[in-house]
């Protein structure tokens, strides 16, 4: 076989370096050789010799000096190179190391002072590291590093633990332990304990990495559960309820049943804190107490609902009185003084049931009506509400079958410009078409729909119609009109702006033309979660209005925070605005105000051209009401979506 060809490598240098030695060798030569032909007699031509040769000297000379300055600069630069070189790596070194140094110092403050025990031990089972929570809670504050459960733990613990640390050492899978911790000078508690491998770079377990959990309180629920009682009041708990319901003791005792629930107590429990809500339910759960004769029966069967059984007592519609008037009484929250109201349901055996379990059910429903009719009363069960719960509950699926089946219908109703008759939106309206055609309104579905989250499906769908109508009116190349969505609180979260994120990545264009209108008087106070999510929404483009304004508590105060648009006032503003002159200064103020916040006020339900004349004369241009159109099936508003313009009717 030929041999392979050789590939000589030279530094670049050497060329140079030699080039330099042959010149400079060549120089001295012929100046040597110059001054032998000088000091000879061989007449004009060894002058002539000699100054030739010298000259050329000189000359080589000159060169050999130019590539040794050649040389030197090239070595420099190079030098220079590899110092920069050298610089940058340093500084990438310190600054990875600066890095390096500060996740260590995350890393480190994060673990000591994490709540619950974190520890790593060698394959010997010796602690290496453990944060401030191990050493505080299992150590008594001695240092553990260096020791083994054997020294810190009792026999039985340490057992517990090496034989745990074995098989994590064996099997390198996660282990998961519940038990009771019992330490010298400390309650007995319970806690769950992990613990993992740890490997090294070869794959080998190098140690065991663990922590644990106190679940004490998880383990007391279970057991408060287990007795019938409700962790929080004392009170028996629903299973309890239950087995009292059949029991026979209370049937020749003609007991009343109360059914008791606070006023809006969500608003306060998102406003002030779980913690501050747990306050309140203490103090209504003591005043309920206080309240009941001796021999009563008390639950508590969801968060903010009681059951009170009362063996029949010649004072009890005082008692009652009582009760309603204490849980009225002011509670002390959060260095502030707070004043809740109450409904009451009650029946009683047996002029409203037969039975202790009809009777419960009966001061639910009398519960119900008290709520309906304005809450903050007591209210008795009446003969008349016989069969109501069975039309809520054929409500209730009639409700279920339309999402099933997404049998709404979609009407819409036009907000208008008076000044113009243009129309600025159309409001989507839910309908329910039953299976006979019938037509059902919200008043039949909405407060039912609210009451058990089934008003969500309801929401998104209107919600999904309107947006999918956009796109494809941007799709066709039309001008799409504004369409206005009513939402309700309940459906104002992180999976509705999930939703919205989901079509910004579709069509973002419809954020345009959608409007979502929230209730004033659900709104929460100082919920600052709610608030960033309704930023979040705005900062998609889509316009946010307040509904229902007046129908709350009308906080003026409050509307600055908010990012709303447009406002809209009730029709309670309108009802008497023709005869009443303060009603009319309150809207023209309101409007005024709201003008200076960039905020548009629109006027609901003008349904006269009287009252449409004096609330555009107060300033409100924009209104929406029955004196230009009432709603009506979004197929039949082709002259609405045509024109975009509308007379009075």
């Amino acid at each position: 076989m030929p041999d392979a060809k050789k590939i000589n490598i030279v530094n670049p240098y050497q060329q140079t370096l030699f080039a330099l030695i042959g010149v400079g060798f060549c120089s001295g030569f012929l100046l040597l050789g110059g001054f032998w032909f000088f000091n000879t007699n061989l007449g004009m031509a060894s002058t002539v010799f000699a100054v030739v040769m010298l000259f050329m000297s000189v000359a080589l000379f000159a060169v050999a000096f130019r590539l040794y300055a050649s040389l030197s600069l090239r070595l420099a630069q190079n030098d220079q190179k590899h110092i920069q070189n050298a610089l940058i790596q340093a500084k990438d070194m310190l600054d990875s190391s600066k890095q390096l140094r500060d996740e260590h110092i995350l890393l480190q403050s994060l673990t000591q002072n994490l709540p619950y025990p974190i520890w790593l031990k060698d394959r010997f089972g010796r602690y290496l590291v453990t944060n401030k929570a191990f050493v505080s809670q299992w150590c008594n504050n001695t240092d553990p590093v260096g020791q083994t459960d054997e020294d810190l733990l009792n026999q039985t613990l340490a057992t517990a633990f090496t034989a745990a640390d074995k098989q994590v050492l064996s099997d390198h899978k996660p282990h998961i332990l519940e038990l009771k911790l019992e330490i010298t000078g400390q309650p007995p508690r319970w806690v769950k304990i992990e613990r993992y491998a740890l490997l090294g770079e070869d794959g080998n377990v190098v140690g065991v990495l663990g922590l644990a959990v106190d679940i004490s309180i998880y383990k007391l629920e279970v057991d408060s559960t287990n007795h019938g009682l409700d962790l929080l009041t004392g009170f028996a708990n629903q299973q309890s309820l239950k087995q009292q319901l059949q029991s026979s003791i209370w049937l020749d005792k003609n007991p009343l049943c109360l059914h008791i629930d606070l006023d809006h107590f969500k608003v306060l429990n998102d406003s002030l804190g779980k913690d501050t809500g747990d306050i309140l339910l203490k103090t209504v759960a003591d005043r309920i107490r206080e309240s009941s004769p001796e021999g009563a029966f008390l639950a508590r069967v969801s968060a903010d609902e009681f059951v009170a059984i009362w063996p029949a007592h010649d004072d009890q519609t005082q008692s009652l009185e009582r009760i309603f008037e204490l849980l009225k009484q002011p509670i002390s929250l959060k260095e502030g003084q707070y004043s809740f109201t109450a409904s009451i349901g009650v029946a009683q055996l047996p002029e409203h049931g037969d039975s202790l379990e009809s009777i419960e059910q009966n001061a639910s429903i009398a519960l119900f009506n008290a709520k309906k009719l304005g809450r903050n009363q007591i209210h008795w069960y009446k003969d008349s509400y016989a069969g109501q719960a069975a039309r809520r509950l054929n409500k209730e699926q009639m409700l279920r079958q339309a999402i099933a089946d997404e049998a709404f219908v979609v009407h819409v109703q036009p907000r208008i410009d008076c000044t113009t008759n243009e129309i600025e939106a159309l409001e989507c309206l839910a309908r329910i078409r039953t299976e006979n055609g019938e037509i059902q309104y919200p008043s039949a579905f909405i407060s039912l729909a609210e009451s058990n989250g089934l008003i969500r499906h309801v929401d998104l769908y209107i919600l999904e119609y309107a947006l999918s109508l956009l796109q494809e009116w941007i799709m066709e190349g039309q001008e799409p009109i504004n369409l206005a969505v009513n939402l309700s609180l309940q459906s104002v979260n992180q999976t509705l702006l999930d939703h919205l994120y989901q079509w910004q990545a579709r069509e973002p264009r419809v954020f345009e033309y959608i409007e979502l209108e929230l209730t004033e008087h659900r709104l929460p106070e100082n919920n600052s979660d709610f608030l960033k999510l309704l930023h979040e929404i705005r900062e998609l483009g889509i316009t946010l209005a307040l509904d229902d304004f007046g129908t709350g508590y009308a906080n003026l105060s409050r509307l600055p925070q908010w990012p709303f648009q447009i406002l809209k006032l009730d029709r309670t503003f309108i009802a008497n605005i023709r005869t009443s002159e303060k009603q009319q200064t309150v809207v023209r103020s309101i409007v005024e105000m709201c003008n200076n916040l960039g905020i548009k006020v629109v006027a609901e339900g003008i349904e006269t051209e009287e009252e449409l004349t004096l609330i555009d004369k107060l300033g409100c241009h924009s209104i929406q009401g029955f004196v230009y159109a009432k709603p009506k099936p979004i197929e039949e508003a082709e002259d609405w979506l045509k024109h975009k313009k509308i007379t009075i009717q």
